[in-house]
Parts: structure tokens; C-alpha cells; sequence
């Protein structure tokens, strides 16, 4: 009896590990924690894209604790938002003080495809954080592409003041300033958000519908996946909630995620955004340069936000997100295959091929 209870026991470990281990291998932005373990030391000033020394101007959206620091003693009324998939971890042990969690399901959902939500919506949302048009705001995570996502959709509505620390709460801790503990700021929500239309309707291409339309427009459109080297062959699809594999027809690689979870290739070690240099470098080799129109997508939009921001930083002047991303296109893919392509593999290789339906194009 004894024998047969220890199998038992042994058999569903087996099991609590494997399911651990299964989830664990599909881990995603919004599951896979970001730069959550984030490296202690600091990167030294020349390895990384944002300054102390930076001219912060409206156009300026990735700041050093320092600054935020600064911001925050000039303008008392900025608002700080933390920002995660659901709660902040141990938010209530530690946190920006006064800082206001914000869900990133606050701004998209499942039920839109992971896209952003309607304005109306996204207003009712960030007038219930006491955010306006004319509100300063300034965005921080754990992972920089929870931060950028929101961020993003702030931008989009029309959020005139967009902040992002770069290197999120790591980077306070690390510069000795305090934290707070407990429930965090005290929300005072805003009636009147200053504007009835969305700020800039250039920056962001919804559906798989709308990037077709903006690729008829404009042939010398670059497209530019910033998912993983292993998602963009086709290999895997990153997601849990994802099953089919492939890119956008036309997709070029971007070089900014090693996983469905980071952004890496853009950041350091400890979380901040990389000296771009190299990047650039490699950008302009794949024709995505700040002469072109340069649309970013991920799987469902974390990642596509945060080059979205260093671009416009680095001088890109018509740079957009595509929304719907692989999720999306994969949705589309399958009800009306030959209308929305799909690609496996290396451009140029023998192994890459066009999927229309039943047929594939080599």
C-alpha cells in the first residue's frame, strides 16, 4: 500500500513538473515576466541609448530614473502609473511613491484580439487613473514593453506628456531613491479628457485589412517583425494561445527579440535600452531606415511598441505599429488564406515559402 501511494505521489510530480515546465517553454510577453530578474550594476552611460545629459522635449519618450526623479519634484500633479499584465508583483512591498497601478488589459484585450481598445474606451480608462490630454504621465515595469505598450496607446489617444523609465523600478532602486509600500497613490479620477478625437491616427494600423491597404498605398512600405529569429522561420509560434506558426507575407527581420518575452536585442543586461548604434547598423542593411515609411509588429503588440518609441527617438518620421500582429493575421489567414499570405522560412533560402490556402509558393 505504502509502495502504490509513493508511485502516486511520484506520478504527480511528474506531472506538476511537466505542466511547469510546458508553460514555462510557452511563456509570452504577457506571461514570461520581462526583465523582471534585471541585472544589479548599472550599464555604463556609453552602452546605453538614454542620456542624464538629454534635452527632455515633447518628443522625447525613454527617460533615467534620474530625470523621472527631477519631473517629479518640478510637477507634484504627474502621475506615475506602474504598469504589468494584472497587478504589479509585490506592488504593495514596494513601489514608486504615489504610483498608480494600471492593468495593461486597460488598454487592450482579448476579446479585441490583443489590439488597443476603442478611444472611448481607453479615455473612460485613463480619466479613472486621473489621466487627461494635458495629464504629465510617466510609465514604468518590470518588463519595458508592458510600459511602452501603454504608453503607446496614451500616445495614441492623444497624452501630450509620455514618460518611460528606462529600466523601470530596477533603475530607481538602483539610483538610492525611496520607495513606498502599500496601496500606492491615491487615485483622483478626471471627468473631461481634453479631446474628442485620437491624437495620432497616423501611428497605428489596426487590422490585417488596414496594413494591406497601407502596403497598396505605399509599395516601398517596410514591414518589420520584431518577433523572435525561431518565430519569424516559422519554427514556433511563441504563444500558448497560439498554435499556428509563420510571419506576415513581405516581413522583414528586425532583430529585437531572442523570445516571445523580451525585447533583448534592444536592452542591456540591466533593463535599459541599448546604445541603438548597432542596431541602426543593422536596420539600414534590412532597407528599414528613417527615409521610409516602417511598420512594426510582434504577436500581439508588446514588443512592436518599444522600437516604435526609438525610432521617433532616432529620427524616424512616419513609423507605425501594426496592431494585429501574427495573432491577428493568423486569424484572417485562416478564414481567407490567399487574401492574407503567409510566410515560412528565410527569404532567399530554399527553404522559404508563401502559404495561400492549400498552396505553397517557393
Amino acid at each position: 500500500m505504502k509502495k502504490l501511494i509513493k508511485l502516486i505521489m511520484l506520478a504527480l510530480f511528474c506531472s506538476l513538473f511537466l505542466s511547469v515546465m510546458l508553460v514555462t517553454a510557452k511563456a509570452d510577453c504577457k506571461t514570461g515576466g520581462g526583465n523582471n530578474t534585471a541585472a544589479a550594476k548599472a550599464a555604463p552611460e556609453s552602452k546605453r541609448m538614454v542620456k542624464e545629459d538629454q534635452q527632455i522635449t515633447d518628443d522625447t519618450y525613454y527617460i533615467t530614473a534620474q530625470q523621472a526623479h527631477r519631473l517629479l519634484k518640478e510637477n507634484p500633479h504627474t502621475v506615475v502609473l506602474a504598469i504589468a499584465y494584472g497587478k504589479y508583483p509585490n506592488f504593495s512591498k514596494g513601489h514608486l511613491p504615489n504610483a498608480i497601478q494600471m492593468s495593461t488589459n486597460e488598454v487592450e484585450s482579448q476579446k479585441n484580439h490583443w489590439n488597443i481598445l476603442p478611444a472611448s474606451q481607453l479615455r473612460k480608462n485613463f480619466l479613472n487613473k486621473g489621466v487627461t490630454a494635458d495629464t504629465p504621465v510617466i510609465f514604468y515595469s518590470n518588463d519595458i514593453s508592458a510600459a511602452s505598450r501603454v504608453a503607446f496607446a496614451a500616445y495614441w489617444l492623444g497624452v501630450k506628456n509620455v514618460k518611460i523609465i528606462d529600466g523601470g523600478q530596477q533603475a530607481w532602486t538602483r539610483a538610492g531613491y525611496s520607495m513606498q509600500k502599500g496601496n500606492g497613490g491615491k487615485v483622483q479620477p478626471a471627468t473631461d479628457f481634453g479631446r474628442s478625437t485620437v491624437a495620432h491616427p497616423e501611428a497605428l494600423i489596426k487590422t490585417p485589412k488596414e496594413l494591406l491597404a497601407a502596403q497598396k498605398a505605399n509599395p516601398n512600405l517596410v514591414l518589420v517583425s520584431t518577433r523572435s529569429w525561431k518565430e519569424y522561420l516559422g519554427n514556433i509560434s511563441g504563444y500558448s494561445y497560439i498554435k499556428e506558426t509563420g510571419e506576415v507575407k513581405g516581413a522583414v527581420y528586425g532583430r529585437i527579440s531572442k523570445s516571445s518575452s523580451d525585447v533583448a536585442y534592444l536592452t542591456n543586461a540591466d533593463g535599459t535600452i541599448k546604445n541603438p548604434t548597432a542596431e541602426l547598423n543593422y536596420w539600414k542593411q534590412k532597407g528599414i531606415t528613417p527615409d521610409k515609411e516602417v511598420v512594426f509588429y510582434c504577436g500581439t503588440g508588446w514588443r512592436a511598441c518599444v522600437p516604435f518609441f526609438i525610432a521617433k527617438e532616432q529620427g524616424f518620421k512616419d513609423v507605425k505599429v501594426y496592431d494585429g500582429g501574427w495573432y491577428d493575421w493568423n486569424i484572417s489567414h485562416k478564414k481567407h488564406p490567399s487574401e492574407y499570405p503567409v510566410q515560412k522560412g528565410q527569404p532567399g533560402k530554399a527553404n522559404f515559402r508563401i502559404e495561400k490556402g492549400n498552396v505553397a509558393e517557393r
